[in-house]
């Protein structure tokens, strides 16, 4: 988790952040590793410009060394659009957490926490599969994983498998 001030991340925080990730990215390329970030919402509070801290990790990581997670959910909690988000920057998302949220969730929160209620197996929720997992394949995405943080586990991830395979891109 990033240390965050209790005003939140802030654009400062953030290009604290990208120097250290380069730092830590170089390390982890001589190891052979590839260095990776998960956002979690916190990160798309706009300044007055519209720059987001999200947007400084960016711009600001060495595309060579950092690749980005997209947690469809923390980015559709925190009022952003999968896609647009895909798209604005198509080059740096290697991986996604596919994790769905119930239809009526409140959005636009930056807390980077929900109730368990709120993730229900992919295709039950609010949010486009077919956009989000079309437009991630575009961009060259790699890796997908579901990850279920809901109240019922072993129905909801068989559920969601099964959406997943039937989905046609």
């Amino acid at each position: 988790s990033l240390p965050r001030a209790k005003t939140g991340f802030t654009v400062e925080d953030a290009r604290r952040v990208a120097a250290e990730f380069n730092t830590w990215a170089r390390a982890a390329k001589a190891q052979g590793l590839q260095f990776g970030y998960h956002a979690h919402g916190f990160e798309f509070v706009a300044t007055a410009d519209g720059t987001t801290p999200f947007d400084v990790l960016v711009k600001e990581t060495d595309p060579e060394l950092v690749v980005f997670e997209m947690d469809v959910f923390w980015v559709v909690h925190a009022g952003q659009d999968p896609v647009k988000l895909l798209q604005k920057y198509p080059t740096r998302w290697r991986l996604m957490h596919v994790k769905d949220m119930r239809k009526g969730a409140v959005t636009g929160l930056s807390t980077g926490s929900a109730p368990p209620t709120d993730k229900v197996a992919v295709g039950d929720g609010q949010i486009d599969w077919h956009a989000v997992l079309g437009t991630a394949e575009k961009v060259g995405v790699k890796h997908y994983f579901i990850e279920d943080e809901g109240v019922q586990p072993l129905k909801e991830i068989p559920a969601s498998v099964k959406y997943v395979k039937g989905l046609k891109l």
